[in-house]
């Protein structure tokens, strides 16, 4: 079978002709054929050099025939040198002459290609008439039987198109083909490869993020509802606008004059929830920890922490709490909201400690929000109010790219709608045997190529920052560095339960195959992408098991 061209059958706008003579050529022409179905071309400035006909066919050995198809027949009339329609309608141009034009425009356009040595490719010509008779005579000198091709040609297509081309080669012996085929790589060019005006990744992510960012109706109404509730637990999917919504809800409950705790339990939330509402003096942004040691005045009493893990596990999870539920008893409470930002992280003994330094305790003002697939414990904990809680349910964050990989590791993704752009495909990478080659060249494909800011990209590493092999590589990394500092014109190196409700415009996802949880990770790590995800795991088949 032929290469068709559109392979997706006659262009819009065909005549009933024109499809029945495209699928006769799918049916009967080789695969050494290539047709093309209504094409034009510009070669240059200049008239004259641009062309069109209805079909199209080359052979990479033998050169170019331009066909054009008249359904309701020709006639010539060599008393007037006219051309005209079985029945006396003039035609207003010369089909021959035309067709001519075209051969001669689309020859000068093949001959363009600047490594074409000093010849023309063989482009000939031939007018359709798939319900006349040529006869032995044709129409005429301008259009003889070897230049028609009829319904008996068109009966015996494979046969009759090779014939046309034997014709145009010996009619014009000197117009071979070079042997480096330089023509048919600029006819591919001009007809077949895919066109388009390429973007680099930074002006998509660009003008992308300007739509994502953008305050949808639903989210308003949302805001709106936090408005008349005092106490309600939001539940969201990753991307679905929790922390987003939950900074704004501090930032309302603290221009009504409440002194509002923003907690969660990452660190590195916690740094962006305070950078976010540093202008706010009724706020306090502060991990769930950071706000128990501080309580406490542990660096005053000089308080340790164990080095043993299991021991830091039990100061961290009850000890510390616990220390601060019985420095607040007796004062009273510091404030007199709670919005709470990855509110599955939190143990249900800490929600009691809460309610001690909050005015009104479990009547207080307070407002959760959570996803519990994002919990990275052995056990999800309840988060009070989760029976009855508003649901998110668009996602405003990722590119719908992301968001299909997303719904790959959780179901509810999967039927969660989403508001932001396509975006680019996520990509995928193998490390291989070497890791710095392979995250060299990637960094360098960003950074260099496609103009992406080094500090707009965040590599995630199941495992943490410290304990990653990217941590162990020398620097830089390809043309930038890697740091789980990060800053201007640095690559951020991160765990991902570090990094976790944070986001970035471009991430990595590396080393997640020794890790029992590589699923909840992946969907945690993923989901942190704004535009561009890049999985660059050599366990990925495991992941996706």
């Amino acid at each position: 079978m032929a290469q068709m061209i559109p392979v997706s059958g006659p262009r819009q706008g065909a005549s009933d002709e024109e499809r029945r003579f495209f699928e006769r050529c799918t049916q009967r022409l080789g695969p050494e054929y290539l047709v093309i179905h209504r094409p034009q071309w510009v070669s240059g400035l200049r008239a004259g050099t641009d062309g069109d006909a209805h079909f199209l066919i080359a052979d990479p050995e033998r050169g170019v025939v331009l066909l054009d198809l008249h359904a309701s027949g020709l006639a010539y009339d060599p008393h007037s040198d006219g051309w005209q329609r079985p029945g006396g309608d003039p035609l207003q141009t010369n089909p021959v002459h035309a067709l001519e034009d075209a051969a001669r425009a689309l020859s000068q356009l093949l001959a363009s290609h600047p490594a074409a040595p000093n010849l023309v490719a063989s482009v000939g010509w031939a007018l359709v008439v798939p319900h006349g008779y040529a006869g032995n005579h044709g129409l005429g000198p301008q259009a003889p039987a070897s230049r028609l091709l009829d319904r008996i040609g068109i009966d015996r297509l494979d046969d009759r198109i090779s014939e046309l081309f034997e014709h145009w080669s010996q009619h014009n012996p000197q117009t071979g083909n070079a042997s480096s085929r330089w023509w048919w790589r600029t006819l591919e060019e001009t007809f077949v490869a895919p066109r388009q005006i390429r973007v680099r990744l930074q002006e998509k992510m660009v003008a992308d993020r300007a739509e994502i960012l953008t305050l949808s109706d639903r989210q308003t109404l949302i805001l709106e509802a936090l408005g008349r509730m005092r106490r309600l637990t939001i539940y969201g999917p990753a991307g679905t606008g929790k922390t987003v919504l939950a900074i704004a809800k501090a930032k309302m409950l603290a221009h009504q004059g409440h002194r509002v705790l923003l907690t969660c339990y990452n660190k590195e939330l916690a740094s962006y929830l305070r950078h976010q509402t540093e202008d706010e003096p009724l706020i306090t942004a502060q991990h769930f920890h950071e706000l128990c040691w501080q309580r406490c005045d542990c660096d005053e009493r000089g308080v340790r922490v164990p080095t043993d893990f299991a021991a830091q596990r039990v100061f961290f999870d009850e000890e510390l709490p616990v220390a601060l539920l019985h420095e607040s008893q007796g004062s009273p409470p510091p404030f007199d909201a709670l919005v709470v930002d990855e509110a599955q992280d939190f143990l249900a003994g800490w929600w009691d400690v809460l309610d001690a330094i909050c005015q009104g305790g479990p009547q207080g003002i307070r407002y959760l929000f959570y996803d519990d697939r994002q919990c990275l414990r052995d056990r999800v904990p309840h988060v009070p109010g989760a029976d009855q809680a508003l649901k998110l349910m668009t996602n405003w964050r990722n590119t719908q790219e992301i968001h299909r990989e997303m719904g790959r590791f959780e179901p509810r993704v999967v039927d969660t709608p989403f508001a932001a752009p396509t975006g680019v495909p996520v990509q995928y990478e193998r490390v291989g045997d070497d890791l710095a080659q392979s995250l060299s060249r990637i960094l360098t494909r960003l950074v260099r190529t496609e103009g992406v800011p080094a500090e707009d990209i965040v590599i995630l590493t199941g495992k943490s920052a410290a304990k990653s092999q990217v941590a162990a590589l020398a620097q830089p990394v390809g043309p930038v560095v890697v740091s789980d500092q990060g800053g201007r014109g640095a690559v951020r190196l991160a765990g991902i339960r570090a990094y976790k409700g944070l986001e970035s415009p471009v991430v990595i996802l590396t080393e997640l195959s020794d890790s029992r949880r590589a699923q909840s990770l992946f969907y945690v790590g993923a989901s942190r992408a704004m535009n561009h995800l890049i999985v660059m795991d050599d366990a990925w088949p495991m992941v996706a098991q």
